[in-house]
């Protein structure tokens, strides 16, 4: 059941127009366009026409074959960008001008997430084997504008837990009673979990990218907390009725590579090691999982 709350019905369209034309957010807003076209879709484009030869490895895991395909997530899927649009103006209709440089802080911190996001992007891209023919006119949008090649680590993941984190706290900050905001809190929660869910329900994300989302998301500028980055896992595809008798298994794999990663961070950059994770894809998934016979295989694609 929808929890009522004060975001849901905010006009995105509208909260974007505003924030590109103040003045203490129309420098993020516009830093933020660039970075997304240049380090997610130029650089993609770039690879599928040729004019780099990134090696493209495939990160599905035999786990990903007990999640079914289900296209009706997909307008969920494709909302995670009106989501924390959406927030932000809940946040200025909320608490004024005031609140606006720490609008800009958080444009910023999106930006960040897709920079950072690029240090692997660049190195070495990733795909998972999403269903090609399929109708609709959003699945025709998705792969139009989507060459699918950028999954590790899934910045759908990184923004929506991104977004949980970071609205929860400015409310914190400004309200003078924050407990007034429970169901905004509430609503923002649930988002950032379906949204998560959807990635894997459309095929457009294994079960590696939402553990690598995370590690990057707790490792990287936004300092998000290991424990929240647990947390989402640990609810991960719980809804009833999904049609998935694997969910425990799923959530235990993705918490077990999430982990991994920690550790391996402790070490050195968490860009490093996702790049080794890729590039040593089938033995770091058989670490993992070693009670499994792994079918999965690296293939380094040539388009």
């Amino acid at each position: 059941m929808d929890v009522p709350n004060r975001i849901s019905k905010q006009p995105a369209v509208w909260g974007a127009f505003i924030f590109m034309t103040r003045k203490k957010s129309f420098k993020a807003s516009f830093r933020v366009i660039h970075v997304i076209a240049r380090h997610f879709f130029l650089l993609q484009f770039a690879r599928k026409l040729r004019l780099i030869k990134t090696p493209v490895v495939d990160v599905d895991h035999p786990l990903d074959r007990k999640i079914p395909f289900s296209p009706k997530h997909v307008k969920l899927y494709l909302s995670f960008t009106y989501l924390w649009i959406r927030s932000l103006l809940f946040l200025y209709r909320e608490f004024g001008e005031p609140v606006l440089q720490d609008i800009s802080d958080y444009v910023d911190g999106i930006s960040e997430l897709y920079l950072e996001s690029a240090k692997v992007y660049r190195r070495c891209m990733s795909t998972t084997d999403r269903p090609k023919h399929v109708g609709g006119p959003y699945f025709r949008l998705i792969h139009l504008s989507d060459p699918h090649l950028l999954c590790v680590p899934s910045l759908h993941v990184e923004i929506v837990s991104y977004n949980f984190h970071k609205i929860c706290d400015i409310i914190d900050r400004y309200a003078e009673d924050p407990t007034r905001y429970e169901n905004e809190k509430h609503y923002l929660w649930e988002q950032a979990i379906s949204i998560t869910d959807s990635i894997l329900f459309l095929k457009q994300h294994s079960v590696n990218c939402v553990a690598a989302g995370l590690f990057v998301l707790s490792s990287g500028k936004s300092r998000v907390s290991p424990e929240l980055a647990r947390k989402v896992i640990t609810h991960l595809l719980s809804k009833p009725d999904n049609g998935i008798e694997a969910e425990e298994e799923i959530r235990n794999y993705i918490m077990a590579l999430y982990n991994r990663f920690e550790e391996e961070g402790k070490k050195q950059p968490f860009d490093k090691v996702l790049l080794n994770f890729l590039y040593t894809y089938r033995n770091a998934a058989a670490d993992i999982q070693s009670n499994e016979k792994s079918e999965s295989k690296v293939k380094v694609q040539v388009f």
